[in-house]
């Protein structure tokens, strides 16, 4: 598999992109060592941003640098040879190799450690508890699915020349902004006036856009993208407010 054809999936039509899966499976099991190098390269670039924040988390700075070097090494080494669709999401697969790396190394660090007396305070667990780690998880999970769509939007207009990163970005930095004043910002930011009603129209387009890419983005990490398994997800993401027009548009066309 190409480096190309992962670089198109961002540009095609949402019903159309692939899952994670086949890249994960090419990462592993590829016919040609350059396949596989690829593979791994797009998954590790893909989720490395999520995984170090939610090891932060859980680890000091040390203890997440050490953690995410064995993760990686795990990886490219043929750790997740065994992965599975059927056995359910990418992010649960991801979570609980993580988890267990993050026993590991706690168990290791124990092991290092003088003997002390049985009064002395416990060391710290990998996280506060389960649901602790479970939220802190999801919430990297998530972020690392909106800075994606917030790329890909951006390679969008890269591409195409039209504003939809610029204007979308700029509101969700000064959500507080009318219409008429954004005009005003954007037009001294962009060198040419633009009215509110430009303002407006390029927000709706870039809103739609943006839906597009992350709907693709949730699409792309479940074994089974039915509109009904992307629904759940979003829900549990707490992303459907984003999304829900463009699943609208997805189950219309199924």
């Amino acid at each position: 598999m190409s480096q190309s054809r992962y670089d198109s999936a961002a540009g095609r039509h949402i019903s159309k992109i692939d899952t994670l899966w086949p890249p994960l499976r090419e990462a592993q099991t590829g016919e040609s060592e350059e396949a596989r190098r690829l593979a791994q390269q797009l998954i590790l670039d893909r989720y490395r941003p999520a995984v170090y924040r939610y090891l932060r988390a859980c680890l000091d700075a040390e203890g997440a640098d050490e953690v995410l070097q064995e993760f990686q090494l795990r990886f490219v080494q043929g750790g997740f040879r065994n992965a599975d669709p059927e056995k359910g999401r990418f992010r649960d697969l991801l979570k609980a190799a993580l988890y267990h790396l993050i026993v590991d190394y706690h168990k290791k660090r124990q092991r290092l450690l003088p003997q002390v007396s049985p009064d002395a305070p416990e060391p710290a667990a990998a996280c506060e508890s389960t649901l602790d780690s479970d939220r802190q998880f999801l919430a990297q999970w998530r972020q690392a699915l909106l800075s994606k769509a917030w790329e890909a939007l951006a390679e969008e207009e890269r591409k195409t020349g039209r504003l939809m990163h610029t204007v979308l970005h700029y509101r969700a930095a000064n959500p507080e902004l009318r219409s008429a004043q954004m005009a005003t910002d954007l037009s001294a930011r962009l060198g040419e006036t633009v009215s509110d009603k430009w303002v407006r129209k390029w927000l709706h387009k870039a809103r739609a856009k943006f839906a597009e890419f992350l709907l693709a983005e949730v699409a792309a990490s479940l074994r089974d993208p039915s509109i009904e398994a992307i629904e759940q997800e979003l829900i549990d993401l707490e992303l459907y407010q984003y999304c829900k027009s463009a699943l609208d548009a997805r189950r219309g066309e199924a």
